[in-house]
């Protein structure tokens, strides 16, 4: 079973994505896509994706999320964007966020900050939202 939900916090100016189940790269990508309204409609300062109860990597969707999907939020005037995963995570989707962080090395795109936890995410988002 699969759930994706996205929730706005207006006060923080931060989108979170929660995904939770098994994804085939092509759904990957299309709820990945969808936020893109949200987040033309919201104006997030910054993108937050839960990715501990993805059980599945997403390695072959990394290229678009490259070349089309972070450029396209960073159009949209998103300034960060975060990734929680755990120790404990499905070993696929730790293999998928470092093939992601190779990928981005030498991209002018976002830089991805990683999070161990939910709360090290929650102080990352105060710590940023008042600098803006």
């Amino acid at each position: 079973m699969t759930n994706f939900t996205t929730d706005m916090n207006s006060r923080t100016g931060v989108l979170s994505i929660r995904m939770r189940g098994f994804f085939l790269p092509e759904q990957f990508n299309e709820h990945l896509e969808t936020t893109l309204q949200s987040i033309q409609n919201n104006k997030p300062k910054t993108v937050l994706l839960d990715a501990r109860f993805i059980e599945s990597g997403w390695m072959s969707s990394n290229p678009w999320m490259v070349s089309w999907y972070l450029p396209k939020i960073k159009l949209l005037k998103v300034e960060n964007f975060g990734v929680i995963i755990e120790d404990n995570c499905d070993p696929f989707t730790q293999f998928s966020i470092i093939n992601l962080e190779n990928l981005l090395e030498n991209e002018p795109s976002l830089k991805i900050t990683l999070f161990d936890s939910p709360e090290e995410a929650a102080i990352w988002q105060r710590k940023i939202s008042k600098v803006a």
